[in-house]
């Protein structure tokens, strides 16, 4: 939804939990503009609110626990995210350009905040609009808040472990397991069946989910990971012999299995031990024919639901469905490579190499596959977009590193958001591509916090060697996601060679859901906003190590900073200054106004 008053366009790109402000102001109305102020109404429960900020104006001598809003110290940037919102639900945004003098401006702003004041801060250009709806069958698409909730967690929870504290782990689930529960819980009785393809199986309350739809009389059967490589082999035994559990995946799916006491035997997907089965996917049936599947990024286990940034994305189509279908049929008999590759290029034939071979719709791909087709398809779609966004977990194959450096006109810009610098190449890679004005980088940056300690350990010390240390777990590539015909890839499925020819993963290709792509994109922009910030002041603070034996070296502060901009010296400008970089042509702030306010 986008709407233009006096020289302010504000432009909603509405998620289910997350939505994006795009805003721009006309040349004209440039001068003397200290930035936006942001207010929200909820049209259900008449609830209003001025968005906040973490930055204030100078002159802004309150409290430093004084709650701030874009009343009193407005928005110095054309884009915002309000993180806040519920699915479903009717929303009016009021964003206001704000001129004056920055006294005036914060005197007005304290006015407004008060209760009853919003007139204080009057006019401005309005959008009102409906979140999408992931109760809805067509947008059942459920992120978790990954590691970006450290403030809000806090807010809510305190400076506590979540260990301990079931609420919490409901919070940061962000209805992701109960939604997964809820799909097993559609299997009612005897005329329905799932059969479930899961890497690591091990939650015991998604366990139980498929127990129950067991003992309602449902046909439920599940192909779990049980190959076990060398390496793993040797930790096992390693273990074993100083007494303790064995840590493979396959050791740990076995164990809870056992816990589980199922009234059905799951079969192990065990042939080709170099490889991983790296599915997370349910099919639902009734009566014998496939109508609906369970899939996406998310393993279950307490990483995959409370730590790593993951999706789960319920779909209610029967072609879509009968695909999945073929492919676990094909798991259940453990099939050697050659003859899994054979079949994956029947069941899901590769629609062609070029992004415009995509048909619209939703196309499944199965891997592994004979050879990289896949992933030069992935490339052309990332080469040819004018808005890119990728999040990259591991390191991303040579032919999507050669896409998103490849020369790109002024009009162009690629969001990266990267478990690791190695994801792209290494920490010298990203600066480099980083000097190009049409790209972007975020890298998981963790804190020292109790939040973030639990999160680690989940991911260090549970979970298999192939997932440690890993926070962004989602595999997305959004293309041209804010225009008419979008495409979008998700799946289980990592952008790499292993992910394509050796492993058993499965990805799902939108082409022109406009809907489906926003719920995407205004997850992936919080999460990369998240960690932008922390990623910069984190390697802010390596560098400060080395000139720290230079007495008048400046000070650094804390990644503990992160969760408080204002504390490492980030004020509001009083002036327009501010605006300057994003009216350079050409410029990343630039492309970034443009893209997301849609005027490019």
């Amino acid at each position: 939804m986008k709407a233009s008053k006096d020289g302010v366009t504000l432009r909603v790109i509405a998620g289910t939990h997350a939505v994006l402000l795009g805003l721009d102001l006309a040349e004209a109305r440039r001068a003397g503009c200290l930035g936006f102020s942001i207010e929200r109404t909820d049209l259900d429960t008449g609830d209003r609110r001025w968005l906040p900020n973490l930055l204030r104006l100078r002159a802004d001598a309150r409290p430093p626990s004084t709650w701030i809003t874009t009343a009193s110290a407005p928005l110095q940037k054309f884009r915002w995210g309000d993180y806040t919102v519920e699915p479903g639900r009717r929303y009016r945004y009021r964003a206001v350009a704000r001129y004056g003098t920055s006294a005036q401006v914060l005197a007005d702003g304290v006015l407004a905040e008060r209760p009853g004041g919003f007139d204080a801060v009057p006019g401005g250009v309005t959008v009102e609009l409906r979140t999408e709806d992931n109760r809805q069958a067509a947008t059942a698409v459920f992120f978790n808040r990954g590691a970006a909730a450290s403030k809000a967690y806090n807010d809510k929870f305190g400076d506590n472990d979540p260990d301990g504290i079931p609420a919490a782990k409901e919070w940061l689930s962000r209805g992701l397991e109960a939604a997964l529960l809820a799909f097993l819980a559609r299997a009612q009785d005897g005329e329905w069946a799932l059969h479930a393809v899961v890497y690591e199986f091990q939650k015991a309350e998604l366990l139980a989910g498929l127990k129950a739809a067991s003992d309602r009389g449902a046909a439920v059967e599940v192909v779990f990971h049980a190959r076990l490589s060398s390496a793993e082999a040797k930790a096992d035994a390693k273990a074993v012999a100083a007494g303790k559990p064995k840590g493979s995946t396959k050791a740990k799916n076995e164990a809870a299995i056992a816990a589980a006491q199922f009234g059905f035997a799951p079969k192990p997907r065990a042939s080709n031990a170099s490889a991983i089965m790296h599915d997370k996917y349910v099919v639902l049936l009734n009566k014998g024919q496939p109508v609906a599947v369970w899939t996406g990024s998310t393993n279950w286990t307490d990483g995959g639901l409370y730590g790593q940034l993951n999706v789960g994305h319920a779909i209610d189509d029967v072609a879509v469905a009968a695909a999945y279908e073929q492919s676990f049929q094909l798991l259940k008999g453990d099939p050697d490579p050659k003859a899994t590759k054979a079949a994956n290029a029947k069941i899901t034939p590769l629609p062609g190499k070029a992004r415009e071979a995509i048909p619209h719709g939703i196309t499944p791909l199965f891997s592994p596959q004979s050879d990289l087709g896949m992933l030069e398809l992935y490339a052309d779609v990332c080469r040819t977009a004018k808005l890119l966004m990728v999040s990259a977990p591991f390191e991303l194959h040579d032919l999507i590193k050669a896409a998103l450096k490849s020369p790109a006109g002024a009009d162009v810009l690629r969001y990266v958001l990267a478990d690791k610098d190695g994801s792209l190449g290494g920490a010298e890679a990203v600066e480099i591509m980083e000097r190009d004005p049409a790209f972007a980088a975020a890298v998981a940056t963790q804190l020292q916090t109790p939040l973030h300690d639990f999160q680690s350990k989940l991911l260090e010390g549970k979970e298999s060697f192939h997932h440690a240390g890993v926070h962004v777990h989602s595999k997305i590539i959004a293309a041209d996601p804010l225009g008419p015909d979008p495409i979008l890839i998700m799946g289980s499925a990592n952008f790499s060679s292993n992910s394509t020819t050796s492993n058993d993963s499965n990805v799902l290709i939108f082409r022109g859901d406009t809907a489906v792509t926003d719920i995407y994109v205004a997850d992936f922009m919080r999460m990369f906003e998240h960690y932008l910030f922390r990623y910069h002041l984190a390697r802010k603070e390596e560098a400060a190590k080395g000139a720290a034996a230079d007495p008048d070296a400046p000070k650094i502060p804390s990644a503990a900073a992160a969760a408080d901009p204002a504390s490492v010296g980030m004020g509001l400008a009083d002036d327009d200054a501010w605006s300057a970089p994003y009216y350079v042509a050409g410029s990343r702030q630039a492309r970034d106004r443009q893209a997301f306010a849609g005027q490019a």
